[in-house]
């Protein structure tokens, strides 16, 4: 960080003897680095100096090189310094990819992006790679479910405004592809310059401008790294209630119950995280059966996680899912007619993340569009804003009752008998529950059985109000999915939205079936 254009290999093995002397808790005298190690660290180091001495006029694709050594010595040097049989060390080491400038194997398009970081344990890393196992080919591509972070880099006369926007657009790969990630991280470089992007659940959070040919500069962005190496895993963005087990292909997923957490697996979720910004929507089909080596899950539960609009205060959050599906099961477990044609509420709640609160020691807290800035996010950007009006709240809700998209059905008459099974229920629970469910789409209603035995359900109440719910907001709000939503809806009008609005969303959905 403080002396980049000295003698680096004689620097770096006096500075490694010294931390691992600060690091020794036997007494022993330490040994000095292997030659190998060093000559790799050096190696790093006088590439990263390429960074630092580079001219306006340098191409982007020769910042590459140097941008990916930075991570790769500071990454060597945790290596080098502790051990896993320390009481501390890092969980875990920032090195990008062994290739820049490649597509990902999963992604939907077919963008280049500069740099993948991933995160190897330090048991798996070897100092002075960029990798942490050899690739079978040499054009093995990189993953976005395997990606912690993003850096897009521009030469300097283009600067970071340029590859902001492609950040932005990358990024929001990582959250289709993982489906435990709360929100995610970035960088933008603009030759010597770099800017941090943390994205929240709907907004963006950017450090001040990093020079890396300044040393306060370089300290900045060398203690973020080491940040991210030692800090745990919900602080990177990724939900520790959902584990993913790669080895034996399945997701761990732990829900909290009345009764304490319940446990279920799932294969991945069946719809995922589309936007950079918003609800998030994760849907997984589960079971509390553990699977073995490839064996399929048998449907069981259906688990939906999301990032909804909602009130700090639960007990007046008129809007949760969560409420007015526990109200609907408990009024439908009396209709035998109804059986099968709405879901039925088991568990969920607000997600919590157990994390140190100053001298409070671990708690555990809400996980909220605020809270997450509070868990030492704007300490790493260097950053103390505190601008976040509204207020998303991170969901979950276990429920019964899985079926099949309408793309599915295959006759007439199985859409008339599903879009019958649909809004009675529709109906019923407008009568019963005085519940308006509001965003009546193609997405909300699904099937299963088939021929005579076929039926239609009814789901996703996030959009829904409960007219018993006094205090709620009003129902001329502006809801719906916009090619079916009703013409008044649709036009902003000052009609509040009743059950005509979404018997008209049926009559859009039956053109757009039958077309």
């Amino acid at each position: 960080v403080s002396k980049p254009n000295s003698d680096s290999a004689n620097i770096i093995s006096d500075w490694i003897i010294e931390q691992q002397n600060a690091q020794s808790t036997k007494g022993k005298p330490v040994k000095a680095p292997s030659r190998n190690s060093v000559a790799a660290l050096s190696k790093s180091f006088d590439e990263f100096r390429q960074w630092v001495n580079s001219n306006n006029s340098t191409n982007e694709r020769k910042l590459y090189e140097p941008i990916s050594q930075l991570f790769c010595f500071v990454a060597s040097c945790l290596k080098a310094v502790y051990t896993p049989s320390q009481s501390v060390c890092p969980r875990r080491l920032v090195v990008p990819f062994f290739k820049p400038d490649r597509k990902s194997a999963d992604g939907d398009d077919d963008s280049r992006v500069d740099l993948y970081l991933n995160l190897p344990q330090l048991d798996d890393y070897t100092i002075g790679t960029l990798i942490t196992n050899p690739p079978e080919e040499e054009n093995e591509a990189p993953m976005l479910a395997d990606t912690f972070a993003i850096v897009e880099a521009k030469s300097a006369i283009q600067g970071i405004g340029k590859a902001m926007p492609q950040l932005f657009q990358y990024t929001r790969g990582i959250y289709n592809e993982q489906y435990d990630r709360r929100f995610a991280w970035g960088m933008a470089v603009g030759g010597k310059k770099v800017q941090v992007v943390f994205f929240g659940p709907d907004y963006a959070l950017a450090s001040d401008t990093i020079c890396v040919d300044d040393a306060s500069g370089r300290a900045k962005l060398v203690k973020l790294l080491v940040d991210w190496s030692f800090c745990e895993s919900h602080r990177l963005g990724y939900d520790p209630a959902i584990l993913h087990n790669k080895r034996l292909r399945y997701y761990e997923i732990n829900v909290g119950g009345e009764g304490g957490p319940i446990t279920y697996y799932s294969k991945g979720a069946v719809i995922s995280a589309e936007r950079l910004f918003g609800r998030h929507t994760r849907c997984f089909i589960a079971s509390t059966a553990k699977p073995g080596y490839g064996a399929t899950i048998e449907s069981e539960i259906f688990i939906k996680y999301a990032w909804p609009e909602a009130t700090e205060d639960a007990s007046v959050d008129y809007r949760d899912e969560g409420r007015h599906l526990q109200k609907i099961t408990k009024t439908i477990e009396a209709e035998p007619n109804l059986d099968g044609k709405c879901p039925k509420y088991q568990s969920g709640g607000r997600v919590m993340i157990d994390r140190r609160v100053g001298n409070e020691g671990i708690k555990a807290v809400e996980d909220t569009s605020r809270s997450i800035l509070s868990d030492g996010i704007c300490q790493q950007l260097d950053d103390d804003q505190d601008f976040v009006n509204g207020l998303r709240i991170h969901k979950v809700i276990c429920m019964k009752g899985v079926g099949k998209p309408l793309k599915e059905l295959e006759n007439v008459f199985e859409v008339i008998c599903v879009m019958a099974d649909a809004m009675e229920c529709h109906w019923e629970i407008y009568q019963r529950c005085k519940i308006l469910h509001r965003d009546i789409s193609t997405n909300n209603i699904l099937f299963s059985g088939s021929g005579s035995s076929i039926k239609g359900m009814l789901i996703d109440f996030d959009h829904a109000i409960c007219e018993d719910d006094k205090n709620a907001v009003r129902r001329f709000e502006r809801t719906g999915t916009l090619p079916f939503m009703s013409i008044n809806n649709l036009e902003g009008g000052k009609l509040e939205h009743s059950l005509l609005d979404d018997w008209e969303s049926l009559l859009y959905i039956l053109c757009w079936v039958g077309t």
